[in-house]
């Protein structure tokens, strides 16, 4: 399975694993590739762009029996609202729009590994066929 890692400051590591089609999409932001057809998370940026929005920041805000819950604070017409969405689509957006991602540190404090755990986790190149 898939997996994000979160840092902060390099002290903290947090996993947040992941669906394969996020994964690519993250890796894709990374690594500022353009894909020949716009991707899902593409196609928000997008709208996004159309609307004269933007996404100010997103939440990781909530992990319950192992589920993170993200927010994405997003402003439109001098207006602020907050959606309900995945983290791994948030982190995707994110990484397409340079918007800042927060953790609560609530949650940081209880899912947070130490480096030495992560050893052999494979790299986003051992998902694929």
């Amino acid at each position: 399975v898939p997996l994000v890692l979160l840092e902060d400051e390099g002290k903290r590591l947090m996993p947040i694993y992941i669906g394969l089609s996020e994964a690519i999409s993250i890796n894709a932001a990374i690594n500022h590739e353009i894909p020949p057809r716009p991707m899902t998370h593409d196609l928000f940026i997008s709208l996004l762009e159309r609307t004269s929005s933007q996404i100010d920041d997103i939440l990781i805000d909530e992990l319950n029996d192992g589920v993170y819950y993200a927010r994405m604070c997003v402003s439109m017409d001098g207006r602020q609202f907050e959606i309900d969405a995945r983290p791994s689509d948030c982190i995707a957006i994110a990484l397409r729009c340079n918007a800042t991602i927060h953790v609560r540190e609530s949650i940081i404090c209880e899912a947070a590994i130490n480096k030495e755990e992560i050893e052999g986790i494979l790299s986003l190149d051992s998902y694929l066929p």
